[in-house]
């Protein structure tokens, strides 16, 4: 976990009043009380990403808010697409032929 200082060191570009804008939006999510907030690795990579989207690109907070949404929702799907090769993975060679087999038909519609 990273204190609040540790992810100012780590990103010069934030600044306090950054990542509490970004807490308040439900953008980070720390555990602890906010004098002590710890950030997981997922939210130091979310925090450098809103920095680049922010300060680099011109975003303002509602655009990076949509576009942190629609990256999470490709994480989701990428999560889920991976249990589902998981699951197929599992079946037996006929139904894993069966499967590939009406891929292959929809993809050519």
């Amino acid at each position: 976990m990273t204190s609040l200082d540790e992810l100012l060191r780590l990103n010069r570009r934030l600044t306090v009043i950054h990542v509490e804008r970004w807490v308040a939006r439900g953008l980070l999510r720390p555990a602890g009380a906010a004098e002590a907030w710890r950030f997981e690795p997922i939210d130091v990579a979310r925090a450098q990403l809103l920095a680049e989207l922010v300060d680099d690109i011109g975003l303002d907070d509602d655009t990076a808010e949509t576009v942190m949404g629609l990256v999470d929702q490709v994480h989701t799907l990428r999560a889920e697409l991976g249990l589902l090769a998981r699951a197929i993975a599992e079946q037996p060679s006929a139904t894993r032929d069966a499967i590939a087999a009406a891929l292959r038909r929809l993809a050519e519609r």
